[in-house]
């Protein structure tokens, strides 16, 4: 019967997660080059051998163990013009590359500008890396065009070239920025003048986040359906003769 309450608090907690995950989404729908995160779990990995201790939500407990995993979809979002000679989509695959503290970090966010120092930078300022890892630099010239190629030109002078590159093992670190591991030179096109929106569609999410609510809303019905049953058990048993 206990074991019945566990299951049911299984379901219960992987439904939050699931909600937690689609809020994510919905709060992102404006957000310049976000992603979505698509959430994902199963239960009972005992039956296919040993469960793995750091996915279980009570170590050695078999029926509360489950996997749960965010995946990041990275559809393409729609490209909108802005005519902002500083403002940069990816169309089709790639990241481009930005410096960070300690590493490189990977955007698809391309709603770029120019420092005091002429560098291209992102909304939070960081420098925006070319293809020799060193920032971009765009001032000192009046005409700024960049190619599908990413190729740099400054007043009809070539001065350099964006990174764009694959990245694998994507995770999220929020500002719109990822880490990875970079996986080689991406061959998607640079489009100027334009930013790529969110790839979230609000109905799809609206519809799962439903779908969530009703699932954690009979798993908690479960949980007090079987919590009734074990006071009855121990009310009867309590009315046994010695």
């Amino acid at each position: 019967m206990y074991k019945g309450i566990y299951v049911s608090l299984t379901g219960a907690v992987l439904r939050r997660h699931e909600m937690d995950n689609i809020a994510n989404n919905l709060a992102n729908v404006n957000t310049t080059g976000f992603k979505r995160t698509t959430f994902s779990s199963r239960m009972y990995p005992i039956l296919e051998g040993i469960p793995r201790v750091h996915d279980s939500m009570f170590p050695g407990s078999r029926v509360m163990t489950f996997f749960r995993e965010q995946h990041i979809d990275t559809a393409q979002g729609t490209l909108r013009m802005t005519g902002n000679p500083f403002d940069l989509a990816v169309k089709g695959e790639g990241f481009f590359v930005v410096e960070g503290a300690e590493m490189a970090y990977y955007t698809r966010n391309g709603t770029f500008s120019m420092d005091r120092e002429g560098f291209l930078v992102t909304q939070k300022g960081q420098r925006v890396l070319d293809i020799n890892n060193m920032p971009v630099m765009v001032g000192g010239g009046v005409d700024i065009n960049i190619t599908y190629d990413g190729s740099i030109n400054i007043d009809g002078e070539v001065v350099g070239r964006l990174k764009l590159v694959m990245v694998n093992n994507i995770q999220p670190v929020g500002n719109s920025l990822f880490r990875g591991d970079e996986a080689g030179e991406a061959a998607g096109a640079i489009i100027q003048g334009s930013i790529e929106a969110s790839n979230v569609n609000p109905i799809r999410e609206l519809v799962g986040i439903i779908t969530a609510l009703r699932q954690y809303e009979a798993a908690r019905r479960m949980i007090q359906s079987f919590d009734e049953l074990a006071r009855q058990a121990a009310t009867e048993i309590a009315r046994m003769p010695a």
